[in-house]
C-alpha cells in the first residue's frame, strides 16, 4: 500500500514538473531567436536583399532599375544599327557587282564593230555600174516611202535613191549626192559621182531633232573630214535658207538641260573635289522628324522648308551646326559645282557655309553647314522691318555682284530660295542661295549671251521688261527687284512704266516726300532700267546709296 502511495506520489511530480521543463525550453527557445536577431541587427552582414544584386553591378557601382532598362534599350538599338549597317553593305556589295557587270557589257558592246545599215537594189537588165545602181530612200520614222525602181519620174522633191535610214542613224547628218538622170543637163548615163559627207546637218533632219539631240550631232560632227565638198555648197540660196532654219534650233538649247550640264562638268575639276563623295546605292530617304547617315555623319532633319518638285530643301543640325540639305532626283552636282566657284572668288570665303555633295545612283544630297556661331534662317522668318530689310537688300546686292563678278548667273532669285545665314550683327550677316536648278556659268557656257536663252526670262521677255537681246545680268537684277519688294511690301512685284521707265507699282508716281520711300523708288527704278549699262555698276551704285541710309 506504501508502495502504491509512493509511485502515485512520483507521477504527480512529474507531472507537475513537466509544464515547467516545457515552459523553461520555450524560453530558451524565445532567447536564443532574439539573439540571432540581435546578431543581425548588429553585424548587418547577413542581411538577405528582396533581389538580385548581380543584375545590378557594373564594377563597383550598383545601377538603378532606370538605368539597367536604358542599358538595355541602347544595346538593343546599337543591334539594329548593326544589322542595318550590315544590310546596307551587302547591298552596297551587290549593286557594285551590278554596275561592274553593266560595265563589262559595255565595254564588250563598244569592242564589237557597228556595221552600216545599208540596202540597195540593182537591175538584173541594167548596164550601169554598181555606184551608180538605183537605189530607195526609207525614213522608219515617217510612212511614206520613195518609189522602187521602174516606177515613173519622181518629183523634184523626191530623190531616185533609196537609203535606209533607222532612228538611231537620224542623227549622222550623212549626205549621199545622188547620179544625174541622163534628161539633166550635162549628164551621161554613166555619169557616177561618190558620196560626199556635208558638214553641216540637212535642214529637214534639224528640224526633226530636239536641242540636245542637236549639240550632239553638232559635237559628231567635227570629227568628219573639211577637205570634202558639200553639195550646199553648189546652191548658196539653199545654204542661206539652211542658216536661217538652225538658228531658232541653236538658240532654244537650254542650257538647264541635266545633260548639258554633265557634260560641261566633265571638262571641269569638280569630280576632284574632296567634298564631292559618290556612293554606289540609291538616293536615301529624307523625311522630317527622322535621320539621315551621309560619309560617317549623321544629320538629324527638322523640316521641309522647300518643295521644288524634283528636289526638296531641308532643314537640319549635325553635332552643333545648323544644315540645309537639298535632296535633288538628278545626278549633277551642279549646285555644289555653283557654289564651289562663288567661294572659290570670294575675298571672304571663310564666313560663307561649308558643302559637300553625295551623288547617288538616281539623284544627289548638297549639303550646306553654317561656319562656327552662325545659323541659317529664312528671308521672310526674320524681323520684317523696314531696317531689317535694307540689311538684307545690301547683303543681297552684294551677292548677286559676286556673282557677276566670276561670271555666273543666278537667274531665279527668290526669298524661298535664299537663306539668312547670320551671327546677330548685321552688317556681317550674309544672304545665299540653297538652289542652283536655274543658274549658268557664263565660263563653261560662253554660248548664252543674251536674256532669250534663258527659260526664267521668257515672262520678262513676253511683259517688255527685258529684250530678247538683253544680257543675261540682266535677270538677276530683276530677281533683286522682285525679292526685296516682296520683302518689303509681302507682295509680289507688278513693274508698271510711267514716263521714267519701269518701276515697281507700289513706288510709282513723284509724290513721295519720305527720304526712306524714295530711295526705294531709285532702287527698282535702277534695278528695272538698267539696259545699256553695266550690272557691276548699278549694283554697287545701290549698294553704296542703301548703306549710307541704312548704316
Amino acid at each position: 500500500m506504501k508502495a502504491f502511495s509512493g509511485a502515485a506520489m512520483m507521477e504527480g511530480l512529474m507531472l507537475q514538473a513537466e509544464p515547467s521543463a516545457y515552459i523553461q525550453s520555450a524560453y530558451q527557445s524565445e532567447a536564443h531567436l532574439s539573439a540571432e536577431v540581435g546578431l543581425q541587427e548588429e553585424g548587418g552582414a547577413n542581411k538577405k536583399s528582396a533581389y538580385c544584386k548581380d543584375l545590378l553591378m557594373r564594377g563597383g557601382e550598383e545601377l538603378s532599375f532606370e538605368e539597367l532598362r536604358a542599358e538595355r534599350y541602347n544595346q538593343r538599338k546599337q543591334r539594329e544599327m548593326e544589322e542595318k549597317l550590315k544590310r546596307l553593305t551587302e547591298e552596297e556589295e551587290k549593286l557594285s557587282q551590278e554596275l561592274e557587270e553593266k560595265k563589262r557589257l559595255l565595254e564588250l558592246r563598244r569592242s564589237q564593230p557597228e556595221l552600216p545599215h545599208r540596202a540597195s537594189s540593182q537591175s538584173s537588165d541594167s548596164g550601169e555600174a554598181p555606184a551608180a545602181a538605183s537605189f530607195h530612200i526609207y525614213d522608219e520614222s515617217q510612212s511614206a516611202a520613195a518609189r522602187p525602181p521602174g516606177n515613173p519620174e519622181p518629183s523634184t522633191d523626191e530623190l531616185p535613191d533609196d537609203v535606209f535610214l533607222h532612228p538611231g542613224e537620224r542623227g549622222l547628218c550623212l549626205k549621199i549626192q545622188h547620179p544625174r538622170r541622163p534628161d539633166h543637163q550635162g549628164a551621161t548615163s554613166d555619169d557616177t559621182s561618190p558620196p560626199t559627207f556635208s558638214q553641216k546637218p540637212d535642214s529637214k533632219t534639224r528640224k526633226k531633232l530636239s536641242p540636245i539631240q542637236e549639240t550632239s550631232v553638232i559635237a559628231s560632227q567635227e570629227g568628219l573630214s573639211t577637205e570634202t565638198c558639200s553639195p550646199l555648197e553648189e546652191n548658196p540660196e539653199e545654204q542661206e535658207e539652211m542658216d536661217h532654219t538652225a538658228s531658232p534650233a541653236a538658240a532654244a538649247v537650254d542650257p538647264c538641260d541635266p545633260d548639258v550640264r554633265r557634260r560641261l562638268l566633265d571638262l571641269s575639276d569638280v569630280t576632284s573635289s574632296p567634298d564631292l563623295h559618290s556612293e554606289l546605292r540609291p538616293l536615301p530617304a529624307v523625311e522630317e522628324h527622322n535621320c539621315v547617315q551621309l560619309g560617317g555623319e549623321v544629320y538629324f532633319i527638322d523640316s521641309r522648308v522647300v518643295d521644288g518638285g524634283s528636289f526638296s530643301i531641308f532643314k537640319g543640325a549635325v553635332d552643333d551646326n545648323n544644315v540645309l540639305l537639298k535632296v535633288d532626283s538628278c545626278s549633277v552636282p551642279w549646285d555644289f559645282h555653283q557654289f564651289t566657284r562663288l567661294k572659290k572668288n570670294s575675298s571672304a570665303a571663310d564666313s560663307l557655309p561649308l558643302i559637300s555633295c553625295f551623288l547617288f545612283l538616281d539623284g544627289c544630297i548638297t549639303v550646306y553647314t553654317t561656319p562656327p556661331d552662325h545659323m541659317f534662317t529664312g528671308l521672310t522668318d526674320c524681323d520684317p522691318s523696314e531696317l531689317s530689310v535694307g540689311y538684307k537688300a545690301i547683303s543681297l546686292l552684294q551677292l548677286v555682284s559676286q556673282l557677276h563678278s566670276c561670271r555666273l548667273l543666278h537667274a531665279a532669285l527668290h526669298p524661298s530660295l535664299l537663306t539668312y545665314c547670320h551671327t546677330g550683327i548685321p552688317m556681317s550677316d550674309r544672304v545665299l542661295p540653297v538652289d542652283w536648278s536655274s543658274s549658268v556659268d557664263l565660263d563653261l557656257q560662253q554660248d548664252v549671251t543674251s536674256v532669250q536663252q534663258l527659260p526664267a526670262a521668257q515672262t520678262y521677255i513676253s511683259l517688255g521688261l527685258l529684250e530678247p537681246t538683253s544680257p543675261p545680268q540682266l535677270v538677276d537684277l530683276v530677281g533683286v527687284a522682285e525679292t526685296v519688294h516682296l520683302l518689303l511690301t509681302n507682295r509680289k512685284m507688278v513693274p508698271v512704266k510711267d514716263a521714267c521707265g519701269w518701276t515697281a507699282e507700289q513706288f510709282s508716281g513723284d509724290e513721295f516726300c519720305h527720304m526712306y520711300t524714295r530711295m526705294w523708288s531709285t532702287f527698282f527704278q535702277s534695278l528695272l532700267n538698267a539696259e545699256g549699262q553695266s550690272s557691276l555698276s548699278v549694283l554697287s551704285e545701290l549698294k553704296e546709296q542703301l548703306s549710307s541710309l541704312y548704316h
